[in-house]
């Protein structure tokens, strides 16, 4: 293991960064101004240029989030404000320690950035990858998404940024006052702008800007579908990939109505009588508020509702990616894009809920009726005839992964495909061994299958890899990372996995075995869509119809 240290200079100002083991590493890279002070809740600036050398060997703070330094004080939060509101935690108790970030401050608009030392003359393929977690936790630094063996083992240049979490990048006070009007979309804005960054400096450090991929998973992905969605990202990237992207209004992305109805919560459990108050207020209540927050919808709800998200009709996002992604012509399409998703998506979300683990078929059907009224039963036993021997809490969490996620990521491949997109499509299938076996090959599973990070420390912060066969992991993740890191180079996967067309829904099984299957989702698809989810804008409509009837009868 040798360390040494590498100087680039970039359109701001010498970097320092350190090489170990074939990897430069640049940690801590402002992309923008520090959004504190009087640019709290301001869109994001221009980073001051400096002209000494900084260092840029250590990790930067992630956005201002709950963790082990402060938890105790915002639960003292919550105890002041005792809004009376039940429910679980936002995150189900076998997440763990999955996305602790004890670093974490406002000032957080930074990225890290990984190349590999050998880089060719053209310039090397490079991924810029926003992380998951919600839009309340997580960072470019979480470390089953470390780029170092991504780097190392496929010559691309990883880019990991951070945007503002919580309160101070998804909620839209800017609807309530115009005091307050940069404060809509501050999340995607920190997004476009740590991708406008990459294009404008990434030359400097061995990078092709004219072979950027942009990815990302959950919420991340819901990032990559911003983008594609806006005139503003043209010409900043060539590809995208889409992990576990569910784009609905009651998830990452809402409308006016969900939107003005969660900043005027915050104003109310936050118990302010000017607005302006926000801009000098303790972050910490800010967190306190966003804990209650994730407990006002149930468990067993069908809808596991998220309430931070970007808003439709705010700045750069026009319309739901929902609806654009799966329905128009976008005004910038990638040449090429990959999807994938899960097969048991809604077990990291709702695998600990009483209805998943031990519900009876009536309690099912009462979480189904949400959706599709008179026509669940039809839906649940047309899930059970797909899926012998699976009890009715194990069939509800194959519904709501295919309702939240498949169905919607497999329209995207269509309409992208029929635009001249060059389309692959996966499953992520390895059913994993922890906390009983009960997540299987859940949400988030394939990270560090495509990262490469498999080390037992990294698997050891996601309680779902305990007890997993390392030899089988390594051999999946070995066929799988061939065509990812194709992919993100050329475009095209590598070998077997042929392209995903409307007309041949081919999809890679992403499992033990890697493999394409033809044809491997359309008879759930003609399940969900009889019971009356035909196409994504009438699923959208049935999922909003409820969330509202839930808000109105219940709080």
């Amino acid at each position: 293991m040798e360390r040494s240290m590498l100087i680039i200079q970039t359109a701001d100002g010498p970097l320092m960064g350190s090489t170990i083991d074939g990897v430069t590493v640049f940690r801590g890279v402002p992309y923008a101004a520090a959004p504190v002070g009087d640019l709290r809740f301001k869109a994001p600036r221009p980073v001051v240029p400096w002209t000494d050398i900084r260092n840029a060997k250590f990790a930067s703070p992630a956005s201002l989030q709950t963790n082990r330094n402060n938890q105790q004080r915002v639960q003292e939060h919550i105890a002041q404000m005792d809004p009376g509101v039940t429910g679980l935690m936002a995150w189900p108790p076998y997440v763990g320690a999955t996305y602790e970030q004890p670093l974490a401050s406002e000032d957080c608009l930074y990225l890290d950035i990984w190349v590999p030392e050998q880089k060719p003359e053209a310039g090397c393929p490079v991924y810029v990858y926003y992380h998951g977690g919600a839009n309340v936790v997580s960072s470019g630094s979480f470390v089953l998404e470390r780029g170092e063996n991504l780097a190392r083992e496929t010559g691309m240049i990883v880019v990991r940024p951070n945007n503002r979490l919580g309160a101070l990048g998804w909620v839209h006070f800017g609807l309530l006052d115009d005091r307050f009007n940069e404060a809509i979309n501050l999340g995607v804005q920190d997004q476009l702008a740590a991708l406008r960054w990459v294009h404008h400096n990434i030359q400097a450090f061995g990078g092709d800007p004219d072979n950027i991929t942009i990815g990302g998973e959950s919420a991340g992905a819901t990032a990559v579908s911003h983008l594609l969605c806006m005139s503003e990202s043209a010409g900043l990237y060539r590809r995208a990939i889409l992990q576990s992207l569910t784009p609905f209004n009651p998830w990452c992305t809402q409308q006016l109505p969900e939107a003005k109805w969660v900043a005027l919560k915050y104003i109310e459990l936050l118990g302010l009588t000017d607005i302006s108050e926000l801009a000098h207020i303790d972050p910490e209540r800010l967190l306190a508020v966003q804990n209650i927050m994730g407990r006002y919808f149930a468990a067993d709800m069908a809808i596991a509702w998220r309430p931070l998200g970007a808003v439709a009709g705010g700045p750069l996002v026009e319309v739901s990616p929902a609806i654009r992604l799966s329905t128009e012509a976008l005004p910038a399409p990638p040449a090429e894009v990959m999807i994938g998703f899960a097969k048991d998506e809604w077990q990291f979300f709702r695998g600990h809920s009483k209805t998943v683990k031990e519900g009876s078929r009536e309690d099912v059907l009462n979480v189904l009726r949400q959706i599709f009224a008179d026509k669940a039963s039809k839906v649940l036993e047309c899930y059970e005839r797909l899926h012998p021997g699976h009890p009715e809490g194990h069939c509800l969490s194959d519904i709501m992964s295919f309702v939240y996620f498949k169905y919607p990521s497999l329209a995207i491949a269509d309409n992208l495909s029929k635009q001249g997109a060059r389309t692959y499509v996966y499953q992520f299938s390895f059913d994993l061994p922890g906390v009983g076996g009960e997540l299987r090959a859940v949400h988030t599973g394939n990270i560090p299958f495509l990262f490469r990070n498999m080390t037992a420390l990294d698997l050891a912060c996601f309680p779902s890899f305990e007890g997993i066969d390392r030899n089988a992991m390594e051999q999946s993740s070995a066929q799988m990372g061939r065509h990812y890191s194709s992919f993100i180079a050329t475009g095209a996967a590598d070998g077997d996995w042929l392209e995903y067309r409307a007309e041949e829904p081919n999809i890679l099984w992403f499992g033990e075995e890697v493999r394409t299957v033809s044809d491997l989702l359309s008879r759930e698809k003609l399940a969900v869509e009889g019971g009356g989810a035909s196409g994504v804008l009438a699923l959208e409509r049935l999922l909003v119809a409820n969330l509202r009837q839930t808000q109105q009868t219940e709080h």
